[in-house]
């Protein structure tokens, strides 16, 4: 039986259709996904938000999978269309709504904090009106953050009144990483799961994501870091990367699920 507070990511499966990951989503059990817009765009967003009521599947979150163009402000009207679009999808479906920060070669991090207020301002307001929580992940991918830190992603959240998404795979180099995630208090909007290698193994590189238990990661020590804020949502199970290609999404996947769900279920029995 799957664990009422696990939620598993479109980007476990993010080649496949929508169609397709419904019926492993089925045979699984689950409860709650997170979802990908252009996805339920290319699936067609009323069929797939039916296909998505009609099996009493929540949502997590949903991935706006633009992102603003820090130094482009006269993109910006048009990003905060598509924002706002997934903004008012989510205040229907329940759930929150994140991007990544966007990447910013040459200019500082005040400077990209600055700018991405400034033009995330109108759709953290038109969240907050329609009670949803517009949220941001720090990423060690450099083509889609500039923000790579807990302690970091903490001042953008502070300075631009967007939440946070907590992503073991983006944040298992911090040097405490459980008092790192205490100090992101309530500006936690979704904790994310995986297990990752802290090391070299087998021709994959550190920071490679596995199935949890498969890797280096203190797991069960980030759901109770996660816990200890007063988080009360899902743990989203997030697989990506080529540990779990060369293994095949859907066996990944299926691991990871029953691997969380233990962990889940030992930690919130």
């Amino acid at each position: 039986m799957i664990h009422p507070r696990l939620s598993v990511s479109e980007i476990c499966t993010y080649p496949w259709t929508l169609a397709d990951e419904l019926v492993l989503w089925d045979s699984l059990g689950l409860h709650h996904v997170g979802v990908l817009d252009a996805k339920l765009n290319a699936h067609g967003l009323d069929q797939a938000v039916n296909a998505l009521t009609s099996r009493s599947l929540g949502l997590t979150t949903l991935i706006c999978t633009d992102q603003f163009d820090l130094g482009a402000p006269e993109t910006w009207n048009a990003t905060r269309d598509e924002v706002n679009q997934d903004i008012d999808l989510a205040a229907t479906l329940g759930t929150s709504v994140y991007l990544t920060p966007g990447p910013g070669p040459g200019r500082s991090f005040d400077e990209l904090t600055d700018a991405l207020a400034a033009a995330a301002a109108p759709c953290v307001a038109h969240a907050a009106a329609q009670g949803v929580r517009l949220a941001i992940e720090p990423s060690q991918r450099t083509d889609r953050s500039y923000v790579h830190t807990l302690p970091a992603a903490i001042q953008v959240a502070d300075r631009t009144g967007l939440a946070l998404i907590v992503d073991l795979g983006n944040c298992w180099r911090e040097p405490d990483l459980a008092a790192a995630i205490h100090q992101v208090g309530d500006r936690l909007a979704v904790a994310q799961l995986c297990d990752v290698l802290a090391h070299e193994r087998g021709g994959l590189p550190a920071g490679t994501r596995v199935v949890p238990g498969d890797g280096d990661m203190p797991v069960e020590v980030f759901v109770q870091a996660v816990l200890d804020t007063g988080y009360t949502g899902n743990f989203e199970l997030e697989l990506v990367g080529p540990a779990v290609e060369a293994e095949g999404l859907e066996s990944a996947t299926r691991r990871g699920v029953d691997r969380a769900n233990t962990l889940l279920e030992k930690v919130l029995p």
